[in-house]
């Protein structure tokens, strides 16, 4: 199935804004962080200078073959299963399930607000760690408009990775589109680091990731600056080139433009300061109030992008392609 219909994606969206990612409940991302545990640990277990720039392309390679395969098998068994729901089977149910399963945006709210408690509350210790669920960077010693500017850029960040990524491939290719993306943007979070241990070694998911994130990211921001009059879509593209990233300065400039923050600047990994481009230098410093707007303009870019895809998946289901 390379093209789920209107009902399968709606149907998968409602399932993550009504149950999220339940704990105990088997996942993908969490699948992808096991099988990424195992075969790094054998295929590096000659040391570090085994941990090259192929050698990470053959582990990204087995990661994704090995979710995919498990994938196909699933989907095929399930297919030849006569029991069906109206016209729908067990193998739509289980592509909606892996469709739900590739988007993040309960997930992110839940963990956002999470920071923004501990930070109304006063208790920075709990609203540092609250924060170093959603980010890579150390958030041991970082104060209220630090860890609020960390929140927000993450969130920033995560409308297209969490939401309107999954949604477009979900559309192009079905539940193998979005299982895809998701695992390969897992990964890119596990092992895209810019360290010593993986410069070389996740170069690979690194360069995959942004690869497949060059036009979601930009479909994201571009809403951003459609339903956000003070996100300037011009602007947002020379800020955007700045960042080290080709994809993560889209969201962070629009949302920086469109709450009238100072998002970006320097940050910490693994001891290491990393200097970063500042975006809308002109901007207030971010605040705890700010991660809530951050939410509320999250929703509207979600609501108005989850719209639009599924007008294209009704288009092209009743138009039969």
């Amino acid at each position: 199935m390379l093209r789920i219909d209107p009902l399968g994606l709606l149907l998968a969206l409602i399932l993550d804004l009504c149950i999220g990612d339940p704990e105990r409940w088997p996942h993908i991302a969490r699948f992808t962080g096991t099988l990424s545990v195992w075969f790094e640990k054998r295929l590096t277990s000659k040391g570090e200078e085994s941990r090259t720039v192929v050698l990470g392309f053959v582990f990204w390679l087995l990661v994704v073959g090995t979710i995919m395969a498990g994938y196909c098998a699933i989907n095929f068994v399930l297919s030849l299963i006569p029991l069906r729901f109206g016209v729908l089977n067990l193998a739509w149910a289980f592509n909606v399930f892996v469709i739900y399963q590739s988007i993040a945006a309960k997930d992110l709210v839940k963990h956002a607000k999470a920071v923004l408690g501990s930070l109304q509350e006063g208790d920075l210790p709990w609203a540092r760690w609250h924060l170093s669920r959603m980010v890579g960077r150390d958030t041991e010693n970082l104060e209220a408009a630090e860890i609020s500017r960390a929140t927000i850029e993450s969130v920033a960040e995560s409308i297209n990775d969490g939401i309107i990524a999954p949604l477009f491939f979900a559309l192009i290719a079905g539940a193998p589109g979005a299982l895809l993306y998701r695992v390969a943007n897992t990964l890119d979070s596990l092992v895209g680091h810019r360290t010593e241990s993986y410069e070389k070694f996740g170069k690979a998911s690194a360069l995959i990731d942004d690869i497949l994130n060059l036009i979601p990211a930009r479909i994201a921001a571009f809403i951003f600056c459609k339903v956000n009059q003070n996100a300037k879509w011009d602007i947002v593209k020379v800020e955007a080139a700045t960042h080290s990233s080709p994809n993560a300065g889209f969201g962070e400039v629009a949302m920086a433009y469109g709450l009238g923050v100072r998002l970006g600047g320097d940050n910490t990994y693994g001891g290491v300061v990393v200097p970063m481009p500042v975006f809308n230098a002109e901007g207030r410093e971010a605040a705890p109030e700010d991660i809530a707007s951050s939410l509320d303009w999250m929703w509207k870019v979600t609501g108005c992008g989850a719209g639009i895809f599924l007008l294209i998946s009704m288009i092209l289901y009743y138009i039969g392609l």
